[in-house]
Parts: C-alpha cells; structure tokens; sequence
C-alpha cells in the first residue's frame, strides 16, 4: 500500500533531505503556498498524512477529511487552529528537536552581553586596542545564579549547560509540575519568580506563549532584577512587555539583553533595541542548524511509523475525539 503525503508550504531546506529520506511506500506531494488554495485543498482531500509548514489557511485542514496525522514542522504552534483541527479528530504534532540549539543559543547570547563581544569588536574596528576598556563592565558566568522561567525541553538544556559547564548555581519558575528528579539532575532549586528576578545574575527566558504568559515579564518584574543582570529570551517575544524593557535598559536599570524574539517579528530595523550597545538581537533563529533539520525530518518518518503501528507520535498538540484513533490502516 502506498500513503499519500501533502507537504504543505514546505522550507525549502527541508524538501531535498525530505524526499530522499521518505521510506518505501510513503508518495510525497509537495504544495507550496504560491498556488491556489482551492488547488492545495482537492490534493488534501485524498491525502492520508499532512505536513503542514507554517501559515497554511483552516481550510486546507478542513479539506483533509481523510488525513490520519498531521505533521507541524514548527515547535511553536500558535498559529495552528487548534480548535477546528480538536473538533475535526485529527491528531497534530509539533517538533520537539530544537531544544539543544536554542539553548545553545542563549548560552551565545548570555555570554556575548556578558563579554561585551560587539562593543570590544567595534574598538578594534575602530583602530583601537585595550586603551578603552572598562574592565568593570565585563563579567564571569561561573558562580553567578542563573534563573530559567520555564523549564521544559530547552530550559532543562539550558540549566545543565551552564551549572556543569560553567559552574552557573540554577534556580527555576515553571507553574507546570516538575519533577523533582529531573530538577536534581541539573541541579536546580524551585523559586516563585518574583525570588528568581531578584535574586539571577542572569534571567533566562524558555517558555511558550499562553494566555498566562502573555506580558509575564512587565516593569515590575523588570524592576526587581539587579543593576548589573542580564535578560535573555529565546522562547517568545510576548512574553516580555518590550517597552518596558527597553526603558529599563535606557534607564540602567539592568546591564543588557540578549534577544532572539520580540513581541511583532520581523523587529523594525528602526527598533531602539537594535542600536543599544548593551543588547544583542538575533532574527529568531536559534533554533537553526543542520543537526536540527536533520531530527525534524527523522521525527516525521518515526511519527507516521508510530501512527501506522497504533503508537503516540511524539508531540501530539491536539485532543483526539473519543473513539478517533492515532491508526492509520
């Protein structure tokens, strides 16, 4: 039997490495979004796994009558329509492989507004070499606390790499329940987040968007942090109120920032952020890298090998309706 499979608006670094990686009896079908919709959703019709890249219109889903899984090549998913795909039955995944680059990725940004790397490169650009250095305005990681608001996948990467590579002393907030094993692993001690904005050389930012983190981090969770901490935010832009935060770094109030999210994307190249010496952006990004594409396309080959065999694809964002099954047959 040979599984027809709509990719829907697929990255163009995914495609190559996908068909040549599909297994024998999987048909790929490839829709970008420059088409017709009305196109996208007759080829949906018949399909029996959907890949979904981001940005594809409700009524492609609804047109997959027939699909048994459908596949988000994203982590965050709040674009998808939860609602209609929960009511429609279909199981949705999203990717949970991006955990060790976005750590990665924060422990850069960290340690680069911890380091001044861009100002000490724009001296030397300059034709200066040590003369202007402050010296007092540099700092170690090792011994300072980090604090990780939110400690899933990544925070839980994040907290691990600098307590046993740095000798950072960890200390979290999650409204989630953690186990206690996995929290002595890092280790890292449980704090209220008013404690660990007080008391975090570095605050570090690894939890989705939902209506209870929206604007989490406002001015007065800003005003707690010490003069001389650093902000980083890998997980999303909404999360932190960006005035606020640029005002407390206007202001001195804390040491710097280092973003790779921000509350309306793609930041305006006339953003205050980006002209502030002590604040280093990235175009959210960190997920990026080839170790990365490489676990998202093996994830769609194992999920739709779980689906067949009557397994739980890994990632599942949806509720099945009762008595809808995760089986292809």
């Amino acid at each position: 039997m040979t599984y027809k499979v709509l990719f829907v608006n697929p990255l163009k670094d995914y495609i190559d490495r996908l068909l040549e990686s599909a297994p024998e009896g999987f048909e790929v079908k490839l829709m970008p979004l420059t088409g017709d919709v009305s196109e996208i959703c007759r080829e949906a019709e018949d399909a029996d796994f959907l890949i979904s890249g981001v940005d594809v219109p409700e009524e492609v889903f609804r047109s997959a009558k027939n699909v048994h899984f459908i596949q988000y090549m994203s982590s965050g998913y709040g674009q998808l329509p939860i609602d209609t795909l929960n009511e429609l039955g279909v199981p949705v995944a999203q990717m949970k492989t991006h955990s060790i680059s976005v750590a990665e990725h924060a422990l850069t940004l960290l340690l680069t507004v911890m380091r001044r790397i861009p100002a000490s490169a724009q001296l030397l650009r300059a034709g200066k070499w040590r003369e202007d250095l402050d010296e007092t305005s540099y700092s170690e990681l090792y011994n300072k606390t980090v604090g990780i608001v939110g400690l899933g996948n990544i925070g839980r990467w994040i907290g691990k790499i600098v307590h046993h590579g740095f000798g950072a002393n960890v200390v979290f907030y999650d409204n989630g329940e953690i186990p206690l094993t996995v929290s002595e692993l890092i280790p890292a001690r449980p704090v209220a987040l008013e404690e660990l904005m007080e008391v975090s050389d570095v605050v570090c930012l690894a939890l989705p968007l939902n209506a209870e983190s929206n604007k989490l981090i406002g001015r007065n969770k800003l005003a707690l942090m010490k003069q001389n901490a650093v902000l980083v935010n890998v997980g999303r832009g909404e999360v932190v109120d960006q005035n606020a935060l640029i005002d407390a770094l206007r202001e001195g109030r804390i040491a710097g920032a280092g973003l790779d999210v921000y509350d309306r994307e793609p930041l305006d190249t006339v953003s205050e952020l980006l002209s502030m010496e002590q604040v280093v952006c990235t175009p959210h990004m960190a997920g990026v890298g080839w170790e990365n594409v490489q676990r998202r396309i093996e994830t769609v080959w194992q999920n739709f090998d779980a689906v067949l065999h009557g397994d739980t694809p890994l990632g599942v964002v949806t509720t099945v309706k009762k008595g809808a099954a995760c089986t292809a047959v």
